[in-house]
């Protein structure tokens, strides 16, 4: 028996050194309070409710432990915290990493999306200046080639040494020396002789002329010897 009593004695006592010997895990607290701070810091409140939740929840728990010296109790709710604080603040940076990844690749659709745009516009436009440059050449060729022709004059003046037949002859009367009794018919007020005409005379030039008119003043002008034609070259 006195064995016995020995014993409980013993470990009355080793429980008392034991819990006389704790000590307040303070460091502990330090820790699990700076890293429920850095995870309010990065959002986990938002991102990761359940696990910052459950941190506070364990880390006032502790704080109260402390408050009524329990400190095993604790040290416990403390590791309970820092448990839970530090998934809360994986799983908040995992969620922002994740983010910024989709941020990221939507950014980059829409800088290519808006480099193909501003392709096909580049393209269009170049197209349209090609289709311009196209039908303003086509309108160029199809249009008339200037010409050079001499242009016409209702009136003539003689010069020195001329005669109906030359003044015919040139392009800008009837470029055809052998229409000369037009301009006889014309002018038969002013030339009694188509012989005669002098400088400084102003003939009239007709330009209403048809086709049977000019075959006949031809004719005429063959059948005349008044003004042989010049010969051949």
């Amino acid at each position: 028996m006195s064995c016995s009593r020995y014993l409980t004695a013993a470990a009355l006592l080793l429980l008392i050194i034991l819990s006389g010997c704790a000590r307040p895990p303070l460091q502990k607290l330090d820790a699990a309070s700076y890293l429920l701070d850095r995870a309010h810091t990065l959002q986990a409140v938002e991102l990761a409710p359940t696990e910052y939740q459950s941190a506070l929840t364990a880390l006032n728990e502790a704080k109260a432990s402390l408050e009524a010296r329990d400190y095993r109790n604790a040290e416990a709710s403390l590791d309970f915290s820092l448990l839970h604080t530090r998934r809360a603040i994986a799983l908040t940076e995992q969620l922002k990493s994740n983010q910024r990844a989709k941020e990221a690749e939507a950014k980059r659709i829409a800088e290519e999306a808006a480099r193909q745009s501003e392709e096909r516009k580049q393209q269009a436009l170049l197209e349209e200046k090609r289709a311009a440059e196209a039908a303003s050449k086509a309108a160029r060729e199809a249009s008339p080639k200037p010409t050079h022709a001499p242009k016409l004059q209702p009136i003539y003046k003689v010069g020195s040494g001329e005669n109906l037949w030359t003044i015919s002859a040139q392009p800008t009367v009837y470029d055809d020396g052998f229409l000369w009794p037009l301009l006889y018919q014309a002018n038969r007020d002013q030339i009694k002789d188509p012989r005669q005409i002098y400088p400084g005379q102003v003939l009239n030039i007709r330009r209403d002329l048809t086709e049977q008119e000019m075959a006949e003043a031809r004719e005429k002008a063959r059948e005349s010897n008044i003004f042989p034609p010049p010969p051949s070259p």
